[in-house]
């Protein structure tokens, strides 16, 4: 098909060299005529481009014509009509997508609203065309009064997408839990699916992070009164939920609620809330991150809002806010400062959203990408006798974005309440962003389950996290921008397209600390700028100064050319602090003592030399020699880094048993006991006996170290010659006797 452009309009942006035009276009799936309220964007045939599927209806009652239909994109964002939806609602609104069979394609919930008579359906993708599930007894094919969302979600993590229907006339809302074999099972437990009210929509959004999703309930009353409180109810983790009754006035605010969105605002990692008020003020809830939230209104003017959509079309890092109104009341757009501060740019627009006199009269809004060129599509759904729209974003020379198709394996195969976080450096400053998977963003319209970010002047993202509900994490660093990417939960990846224009190259460097510098080498040409995450600590010749870094990881970039044209080169420098290696080893060793010597604190060790040793690379060794010994043990630990330790062991010689021929036990300090001589323990049994020349036993001691100090039976023996015999064996087990005579001098 032929585009036919009707209207340019431009939307400033924030950062200076930018400023977003869009074009009004047409396009097959528009209407003038039919009452079209539900519209989503998502891969119908697994084609890796973007489909769309309206819902809806024309004539008066009871003469309403089913007006829901699929239109396939041939990947040029060229669409025909599929034709494969032949349902015979009458007035059938809203609607909601998910891979119910994980079998690789997306499956339509179709929900029939205004005519109790009919039942919701749901429609099953063969792959070329769709059937409806004729699935009896526990069904969510069933009767869903009023405009309520189609809210799937895996709530209890078993890799099954539930139900959640929302209904109206005060009744109960209603939970149906997929049992994987193409059946459903009603939960009925809780104050979830037994409270009474008239709800607008369930939204499931994981606002605490821990990987279970939570659900946001939008009542516009309660019984038979307006306006009603809504209601927040956490996941326990088990299959049940709480109502959190404290959570203040994101449970408390009485407004007449229409519809919300879960997003991360302020780009602080937590999901914070925006609901749609009917005749009231639209109210923003920060979270907090503990599981309170700080509400304020989006301005001080009450709004006839019915539905809202978030999403960077500017590509500046943050998400901005699309409103619609109802009966009337013209659709607003808010831009975003990155921060959480919103605000309103409809002025000096030439009556594009459609803004002309007498209101909107819009139903729905999906922000999309069309024709996967990094930039955000709008497309507004209109009440009866009203032209639908959809504007294709021009965008920007060469404004950076990432698109990311999460592929669930473990977990659902739609990845529902995966969660994406990714940071770069966006006009200078480093900014992180989160996104969350869901299948139901607004009330009446759903963004596409494909995630997008807009990153600004960024060259390339630092990190991408994907979390996963089944608890596995995939971490990619160094991510090109300006490409769409499938991501599998196996952290898999493919390029479904790229645009990016750069040459890139990348290289991770691991060194050892300390080091002085480090030169780094970037491809050509060399008029480039070197920058790097640690302030000044490189040169514009390439340079890194690692004398003043300590250990950890550093990004230095060397970028040369702007905007879609010139090189980067990156370099992830890892510096590591070596090992602290130890030996454990005693001082001294006896002549031909064996000993065990222990080295740790690294993870492979080195002792040189070898000789004596019962190994020369293992931690433990076992050391006999007949010399002293010093040896250097090198350690090394796993990142290759090295640490020295210098082994000196002084070994004593071989000991030789001499005893004195004379003794003097006069106090003296000198020669005062007979003993023997020798300068350290090198005994380890010992028998030393004195006789008097007449035979009888003067001295007897077997205790190592003992002599005789003259004394025999409490005298002082007289100055004589004795005899004696010494018994002994040495450290090295070398035994001996030793007879001889002694002096005793007085």
């Amino acid at each position: 098909m032929k585009y036919i452009r009707t209207i340019l309009f431009s939307l400033l942006c924030t950062h200076a060299y930018a400023q977003v035009t869009f074009t009004s276009v047409n396009a097959p799936f528009l209407d003038t005529e039919s009452y079209l309220n539900g519209v989503t964007w998502i891969d119908v045939d697994n084609d890796n481009d973007l489909d769309v599927c309206v819902s809806g209806f024309s004539g008066t009652p009871p003469n309403w014509v089913n007006k829901s239909q699929i239109f396939l994109n041939d990947g040029n964002a060229n669409f025909t009509s599929s034709g494969w939806i032949n349902s015979n609602h009458k007035n059938p609104m809203r609607h909601g997508w998910a891979d119910i069979d994980n079998d690789d394609d997306p499956d339509l919930y179709l929900a029939a609203t205004w005519n109790q008579n009919d039942v919701n359906q749901l429609w099953i993708n063969n792959g070329n065309g769709f059937s409806l599930n004729q699935t009896t007894g526990a069904t969510p094919n069933t009767a869903q009064p009023y405009e309520g969302t189609v809210s799937w979600a895996d709530y209890n993590n078993d890799g099954w997408v539930d139900l959640f229907l929302p209904r109206w006339n005060n009744l109960k809302n209603r939970l149906f839990r997929n049992n994987g074999n193409g059946t459903f099972a009603e939960v009925t437990a809780g104050q979830l699916v037994n409270d009474l009210a008239w709800t607008s929509g369930g939204f499931w959004g994981d606002f605490d992070n821990d990987r279970d999703l939570d659900i946001f309930v939008v009542n516009y009353q309660i019984g038979p009164t307006d306006p009603g409180p809504n209601d927040l109810f956490r996941n326990n983790g088990n299959g049940t939920f709480t109502k959190m009754t404290g959570a203040g006035p994101i449970v408390t605010a009485p407004d007449r609620g229409r519809s919300a969105n879960w997003v991360d605002i302020n780009n602080d990692g937590f999901l914070d809330l925006f609901v749609n008020n009917q005749f009231s003020r639209d109210l923003i809830h920060i979270n907090q991150g503990n599981g309170t939230f700080i509400t304020r209104p989006l301005d001080n003017t009450d709004h006839n809002s019915w539905s809202s959509n978030w999403g960077d079309y500017d590509n500046d890092g943050d998400q901005d806010l699309f409103i619609i109104g109802f009966g009337g009341t013209e659709n607003r757009i808010w831009q975003n400062d990155g921060q959480g501060n919103l605000s309103e740019v409809n002025a000096g627009l030439p009556g594009s959203f459609p803004l002309f006199t007498g209101g909107s009269y819009a139903n729905g809004i999906s922000w999309t990408d069309a024709n996967l060129d990094g930039w955000l599509d709008m497309h507004i759904t209109m009440a009866v006798n009203s032209e639908d729209r959809f504007y294709l974003n021009n965008g920007l020379e060469c404004g950076s974005w990432l698109e990311v198709k999460c592929i669930g394996v473990e977990s659902n195969r739609s990845a529902i309440g995966t969660t994406l976080r990714a940071i770069a450096t966006v006009n200078g400053s480093p900014v992180w962003q989160m996104r969350q998977i869901s299948a139901q963003t607004a009330a009446t319209s759903n963004n596409p389950m494909w995630q997008h970010f807009g990153f600004g002047d960024a060259a390339f993202i630092d990190s991408l996290v994907v979390e996963w509900p089944s608890g596995k994490t995939c971490v990619f660093t160094q991510v090109p921008v300006r490409q769409v990417l499938a991501i599998s939960e196996n952290c898999t990846t493919s390029v479904i397209k790229s645009l990016n224009n750069f040459a890139t190259s990348y290289q991770e460097i691991a060194r050892c600390l300390p080091l002085d510098s480090l030169q780094l080498s970037a491809g050509l040409p060399t008029d480039g700028t070197w920058t790097a995450d640690c302030g000044n600590c490189i040169t514009q010749s390439g340079w890194l100064k690692t004398s003043a870094l300590s250990a950890g990881a550093y990004l230095a970039v060397y970028q040369q050319g702007t905007g879609c044209d010139g090189r980067i080169d990156s370099f992830r420098v890892i510096l590591n602090n070596p090992p602290v290696t130890t030996v454990t080893a005693p001082d001294t060793l006896n002549y031909k003592e064996t000993a065990t010597l222990v080295a740790e604190g690294a993870t492979s060790y080195y002792w040189d030399p070898s000789s004596g040793l019962s190994c020369s690379d293992c931690a433990s060794v076992e050391l006999t020699t007949d010399s002293s010994a010093f040896f250097v043990v090198t350690g090394t630990d796993a990142n290759g880094c090295t640490d020295t330790v210098h082994v000196n062991i002084y070994m004593y010689p071989e000991p030789v048993v001499e005893m004195p021929n004379a003794f003097t036990p006069n106090n003296d300090g000198s020669n005062d006991e007979f003993k023997p001589a020798y300068k350290r323990n090198i005994f380890t049994d010992y028998k030393l006996i004195v006789y008097s020349r007449w035979g009888e036993i003067a001295f007897e001691s077997y205790d190592i170290g003992e002599g005789w100090d003259g004394m025999h039976n409490g005298y002082p023996a007289m100055s004589d010659v004795y005899a004696y015999t010494f018994d002994y064996e040495l450290v090295d087990g070398k035994k001996g006797r030793i007879v001889g005579q002694v002096t005793l001098i007085r």
